[in-house]
């Protein structure tokens, strides 16, 4: 099994740039928040399974947002473009000899997704093949760690974790989604090693709610986490876009692309 890894040539703008800079502030801030702020001795009632509920709908709606892509800009843009071509097909019979040879040759050199991801070539390291069908490394891992993450805070929350894990489970955390973070934004990984950075960056999460929750029990510290999540995805979506769009202003095939201007 071979893992690739190379620098990300990344064409940021301002708002990847805030997002990168606030997803690592952000955490450095959680873990001086984590340090300083003494742990609260009253604990609501529903405090617990409130902030739990709330990080298990942010997974869920991740683990949607992933399985269909379809719905996201990416396929909005495409559509236009298809029907579009139906639109003409059903005029074949009004075109002349010269626009219908334009639009055989505008279906033939037609590229489509897989994996949600053109079969145009370009994209081999976007996609993952597991039993003969191409998958995205990206959203697989991101919909793995979810669902994983759902069923690690069910366990913490019905049966909990040993003691002396909920201590260092914090640190865990902020070492997983650090080094998961740097890699995502600055190195252009292989398939497999993105499935994993995005599995992981979600289990960091869960480990960092779990010490909070049962070390701290600070629901503003709690709170924050949450918010500090969705700039996390945020982010890694920012980047995973401006990769995309790096690799379509590379392309020199004169093609019909339905993702040229994602």
């Amino acid at each position: 099994m071979k893992f690739k890894i190379k620098f990300r040539k990344n064409d940021v703008g301002i708002q990847s740039i805030f997002l990168i800079l606030t997803s690592f502030l952000g955490l450095i801030l959680l873990m001086a928040m984590y340090i300083w702020i003494p742990s609260v001795k009253s604990y609501y009632y529903l405090q617990k399974p409130l902030i739990l509920s709330i990080f298990i709908l942010i997974c869920i709606l991740g683990i949607i947002s992933a399985l269909y892509p379809s719905k996201c800009k990416m396929l909005m843009k495409s559509g236009g473009k298809l029907n579009e071509i139906d639109e003409l097909e059903n005029e074949l019979q009004f075109l002349d000899e010269k626009e219908e040879t334009n639009l055989k040759n505008l279906k033939r050199n037609q590229i489509r997704f897989k994996g949600h991801h053109p079969d145009c070539g370009k994209f081999k390291s976007h996609t993952l093949l597991i039993k003969g069908k191409k998958y995205c490394p990206g959203c697989t891992g991101l919909s793995v760690g979810a669902f994983l993450a759902i069923l690690g805070i069910s366990i913490y929350y019905f049966l909990n974790f040993p003691a002396i894990f909920l201590h260092i489970s914090f640190w865990i955390g902020c070492g997983m989604v650090f080094l998961m973070l740097l890699l995502i934004i600055f190195l252009d990984l292989g398939n497999r090693l993105k499935l994993i950075a995005n599995m992981t960056l979600v289990l960091g999460s869960l480990f960092l709610l779990v010490g909070i929750d049962a070390v701290k029990k600070n629901i503003i510290i709690e709170f924050y986490f949450l918010i500090l999540v969705v700039f996390w995805i945020l982010t890694r979506m920012s980047i995973s876009e401006i990769n995309h769009k790096i690799i379509c202003q590379k392309c020199r095939e004169e093609s019909f692309c339905i993702y040229d201007k994602y």
